[in-house]
């Protein structure tokens, strides 16, 4: 896998979070302030906003998962142990993204046709909150990434981690402060565009670097017969 490919699929990282940004905005967007209820908004959209923002969670993730595996690519030399557990816990992440995501459709037909306080919304919203929750516990794979990328082993600046989505996801609190009408779109998507800059960042700053691995060079070592202790001796 050489650098221009695995660029590409960073760049698929992109792409997959502006459709989901824009399966959000299909939910509940509007221009305004971010003080009122994306339930309510939910209950009076048109109905094809609501099958196309359904529509948009697989295909979404379908890039998504794409971007993860660039994310392996870029440190499975140097830390290939490290990288299958990252590996392992973005998958699932982005595959309880796809219900998550998902769930927005039948929500807002629950809402539009049997009000917000009926039995069916209550129980899709509990299904959103369970996947939500099982979500957070999955955060392990961006923390695997955030140790590897200031070990310097995933072929980015050490700068990066600052744009990593676990890091900035507390500024969509701050985006309460950004006069409308931008101040709910950005609330409501501000997952979408922090995951979307990340990506696009590790896209143009990823340089394919000789990167060391412990692996590799006890292998070396053996082929050679020539441990890398004695040659620093030496």
């Amino acid at each position: 896998m050489n650098s221009r490919k695995i660029r590409l699929l960073l760049w698929s990282g992109c792409l997959a979070h502006v459709i989901l940004f824009a399966g959000d905005m299909l939910y509940y967007g509007e221009w305004g302030s971010g003080h009122y209820s994306n339930k309510e908004t939910m209950a009076h959209v048109a109905l094809w906003r609501l099958h196309l923002g359904s529509l948009t969670a697989p295909v979404g993730m379908g890039f998504a998962l794409l971007a993860v595996l660039g994310l392996w690519y870029c440190c499975r030399r140097a830390a290939p142990r490290l990288a299958a557990v990252m590996l392992a816990s973005l998958y699932a992440f982005c595959f309880l993204g796809v219900l998550e995501h998902g769930v927005f459709g039948p929500l807002g037909f629950a809402l539009r046709y049997c009000g917000q306080t009926s039995d069916a919304v209550t129980q899709i919203i509990k299904l959103f909150s369970i996947t939500e929750h099982a979500m957070d516990l999955l955060f392990v794979g961006f923390l695997v990434w955030i140790f590897l990328t200031l070990r310097k082993k995933c072929g980015v600046p050490r700068w990066t981690v600052f744009l990593c989505p676990l890091v900035t996801i507390w500024l969509q609190g701050v985006m309460v402060y950004v006069p409308g009408p931008l101040c709910h779109p950005l609330m409501g998507g501000w997952n979408n565009i922090a995951f979307t800059v990340w990506y696009a960042v590790l896209a143009l700053t990823y340089k394919d670097q000789d990167i060391g691995s412990q692996v590799a060079e006890m292998a070396e070592s053996e082929l050679t017969g020539s441990p890398k202790s004695s040659e620093k001796g030496a």
